[in-house]
């Protein structure tokens, strides 16, 4: 598949007050930061993908046994009764410790892996490798019990590899690895039937869910944090490099959340989205580093940091259940005025990939720091309050709670996202991961990644199938440093591949979204 046309983009220099937009609508003040746009794709290339074949046999099943993998460090074979074999790998606790296992395979195709191991501590993770490059996290989620967790749709060409794995937590045994047959039908993966989950969004926002449906499969859009968007150096490292700017701009709301406001904070976050999508024709993704209310930020933090749940000292749980009425109260105020900033964008014509509440599972944030039903709570109130007492018809809902336990639901989202910070200089597909966010939902639902350090090699994202909607790499250092471009986790060579590849867009190849189809 060719990209049949490289777009002419920010051709004329517009004065910052005009009278009309191309929305239609008045023209934000102080919100131009520089060229506008004048000229767009109109002949981006939609046709059928061709995806990689899977000629697994659909019988296919080996069963590897970690006593038989080459051991380094301090792994060792133990024996356990509950293990097959009544023997397995011990000792997995530092870097230095290694376990490989070599296989071989007949016939290309996708398979799964299944890890089987055992802790004494639920949760504890470590992660999986496939020659020498990290395919996913396991994680034993029982203690004193064989946990078997499943790496979904991994591509094995045919001939030798190895296996390993690499200590995150460290303190899991391991039994064996089995490998069978992925039944899963990469066509259906693709084919989303779902509108979006308000049925009174505004027409931009309708289109702009049809553009991403119809490239679903077929492209992933370039992406990046920068809260200074055009102005920023994640913009300035990106364009100077690759002659290329990413389509997706990844903004915050922090600084609007009421303590912020309190602490002098300032933001442009509704200036530079307006500015993304109204004068530079892409698309607008915002987070929320949902601060904690001046009376819930514990005594080690900050306003600045209370989002962490180290930082601070709000029990969910009790909000949501009536216990802290108070606490719940302040978490609706927050919430609407938030709503009330989108309310902007909206008027503006602007829609918005909205990604609220992130990361949820992984207990790092407040909003994360109780029970799975409680952020359901939330998360539901916050839909309700935003889209039937704020009318905000302008966004598109970005579940990334990452855990199925977590899923608020289909009415409430419209794309599923996953954050993915593998290591340095790591360019798998990240295929098992993307088949855990699709399997999240009993609908067929768009699948991002909202948030990742190293930029995806588009070429391993072709063979694997693996066809994320859109990729957004993080500001700072996973760009720059103040030594320059920095190489650790995104090489300059595999930044100018991603943004020059045909399988990826870019801002110059996105066409006039205003103008989009909206049926």
């Amino acid at each position: 598949m060719k990209k049949l046309f490289q777009g002419l983009v920010c051709m004329l220099t517009i004065a910052v007050i005009l009278c009309t937009t191309a929305c239609g609508t008045a023209v934000m003040e102080n919100a131009t930061f520089g060229d506008v746009r004048s000229e767009y794709n109109t002949s981006l290339d939609l046709s059928e993908n061709t995806y990689t074949e899977n000629n697994a046999p659909s019988d296919y099943y080996q069963i590897l046994e970690f006593e038989d993998a080459t051991l380094g460090g301090n792994c060792s074979v133990k024996s356990n009764e509950l293990f097959s074999g009544g023997l397995g790998v011990t000792g997995l606790n530092s870097d230095s410790d290694s376990m490989v296992l070599s296989f071989m395979i007949e016939s290309s195709g996708f398979y799964n892996l299944t890890v089987s191991s055992l802790t004494a501590n639920a949760g504890r993770t470590n992660y999986a490798n496939l020659d020498g490059s990290y395919i996913g996290s396991v994680e034993c989620a029982t203690a004193n019990e064989v946990c078997d967790v499943t790496l979904e749709y991994i591509y094995l060409s045919a001939g030798t590899h190895e296996f390993s794995m690499t200590v995150s937590w460290g303190w899991v045994d391991y039994d064996c690895l089995t490998i069978t047959a992925s039944d899963i039908n990469i066509e259906d993966v693709y084919n989303v039937t779902c509108s979006l989950s308000n049925e009174n969004a505004d027409d931009n926002t309708v289109r702009l869910y049809n553009f991403l449906c119809d490239i679903y499969g077929k492209y992933t859009l370039t992406g990046q944090f920068a809260d200074a968007s055009r102005d920023s150096e994640e913009y300035e490292w990106i364009t100077s490099i690759t002659g290329e700017e990413f389509a997706v701009l990844g903004l915050d709301m922090m600084n609007y959340t009421p303590v912020a406001q309190a602490n002098n904070a300032s933001t442009e976050t509704v200036e530079r989205a307006y500015d993304w999508y109204v004068n530079c024709g892409g698309i607008v993704q915002i987070c929320w580093h949902w601060q904690s209310p001046e009376d819930y930020i514990s005594d080690t933090g900050a306003w600045y940091n209370s989002f962490y749940t180290e930082y601070s000292t709000i029990d969910l749980d009790k909000a949501m259940n009536g216990e802290d009425d108070e606490l719940y109260n302040l978490l609706v105020e927050d919430m609407h005025e938030i709503a009330s900033k989108l309310q902007i964008l909206r008027d503006y014509g602007v829609p918005v990939l909205w990604r609220p509440l992130h990361e949820a599972s992984g207990a790092w944030f407040w909003w994360g720091d109780c029970s799975a039903e409680s952020y359901i709570k939330l998360y539901r109130l916050m839909y309700e309050i935003f889209t039937e007492e704020y009318e905000l018809t302008n966004l598109i809902w970005v579940w990334n709670g990452q855990d199925a336990d977590w899923y608020p639901g289909d009415d409430v989202v419209d794309i599923i996202a996953w954050d993915i910070y593998p290591g340095e200089n790591e360019y798998s597909s990240q295929a098992a991961t993307f088949i855990e966010a699709y399997k999240c939902s009993d609908e067929t639902k768009l699948v991002a990644l909202s948030e990742n350090g190293c930029i995806p090699d588009p070429d391993n994202l072709q063979q694997d199938n693996i066809h994320w909607l859109y990729w957004g790499v993080w500001s700072g250092d996973f760009v720059y440093t103040w030594k320059g471009y920095n190489e650790s986790y995104t090489e300059e060579s595999m930044l100018i591949k991603a943004y020059q590849s045909d399988y990826t867009l870019t801002l110059a190849e996105l066409p006039d979204l205003t103008k989009y189809r909206l049926q």
